[in-house]
């Protein structure tokens, strides 16, 4: 079964089952204490729903930008383990299209 992160209505990114739980659960894991109500959003279709896939498209700014800020984490720590070298190139494409949406804050720097 495949699943995807919803980035908008429109945009998203289509993962294998693998693929999408290798990203989605290390993101989940980055959220900070003071961004759970955004997280709970963020993955209540997955949680509580059953469905293979999270949406963003539900939130604004601060929400978006707080998934951004915790995948951001996820994947500077995901440089550090041996599964990157199998997984490492379906972070680009998802920080292409969270950098693309008009909710990214602009003053982040964005991948190293």
């Amino acid at each position: 079964m495949a699943g995807s992160i919803l980035i908008s209505d429109k945009v998203g990114i289509p993962l294998n089952s693998f693929g999408m739980y290798y990203l989605i659960e290390r993101i989940r894991n980055e959220f900070h204490v003071e961004d759970e109500i955004f997280k709970r959003e963020i993955y209540e279709t997955l949680d509580d729903q059953g469905m293979p896939f999270i949406v963003l498209n539900r939130q604004g700014k601060l929400g978006f930008n707080a998934f951004v800020r915790a995948a951001e984490r996820a994947y500077d720590k995901a440089r550090e383990e041996e599964s990157f070298l199998i997984y490492g190139h379906l972070w680009r494409p998802l920080f292409d299209l969270l950098e693309a949406d008009p909710r990214y804050d602009t003053s982040r720097s964005g991948l190293s």
